[in-house]
């Protein structure tokens, strides 16, 4: 599919990736301090994903016509991104206190975004660095929404399980560090 006539460079998904980031980042920060109890978390970081995707994948597409593809699929990558994003964050944070908001956001901005390949292909990244890009939220979101976009009759399954996955990874660690704060709870009151 040839570029949009709005991005004729095609820079304009490079330069999404830093929203993208920031807005799984910023909203695994904000339910980590604002929200509290599994079920809350939970279902703030669905709440988030949908309506963070249904409103940067309009932003991106419908403002600045940087994504190409069917509104609704760009909406569900984008929230799936950012969900998973923010899952993790939100999980980290309960498995390990408030230094968990720290490691999420280290592993998704400064070490999760440089290497996404969104700026430059994969293979201009110095190995084995590019193809881990690959598989963290970043670059798993990067990689749909271009595939979406510009090649979409790339099969984006793999890609899709893999955020699924972190999304996935992001509600255990949440389950777990709730239940691991409610024994110790129980142990100092007992």
């Amino acid at each position: 599919m040839p570029l949009s006539d709005d991005d004729p460079r095609g820079s304009g998904l490079a330069i999404a990736g830093l929203p993208l980031t920031m807005g799984g980042m910023i909203g695994g920060v904000l339910i980590s301090l604002l929200v509290t109890g599994v079920r809350k978390h939970l279902l703030a970081i669905a709440l988030y994903g949908v309506l963070g995707g249904l409103a940067l994948a309009g932003i991106l597409q419908g403002v600045f016509g940087i994504l190409q593809a069917n509104y609704w699929a760009n909406a569900a990558a984008t929230g799936l991104g950012i969900a998973a994003k923010a899952s993790v964050i939100v999980g980290l944070n309960s498995l390990i206190g408030r230094p968990g908001i720290a490691v999420g956001a280290v592993l998704t901005m400064f070490i999760g975004n440089p290497i996404s390949a969104l700026t430059q292909p994969k293979e201009f990244i110095l190995p084995p660095f590019g193809e881990i890009g690959q598989w963290l939220v970043p670059g798993l979101s990067g990689t749909v929404l271009r595939d979406l976009s510009y090649f979409p009759e790339a099969n984006i399954a793999g890609q899709i399980w893999a955020l699924i996955g972190w999304l996935a990874l992001g509600v255990i660690l949440t389950v777990l560090g709730h239940h691991k704060n409610e024994s110790a709870l129980r142990t100092v009151e007992g």
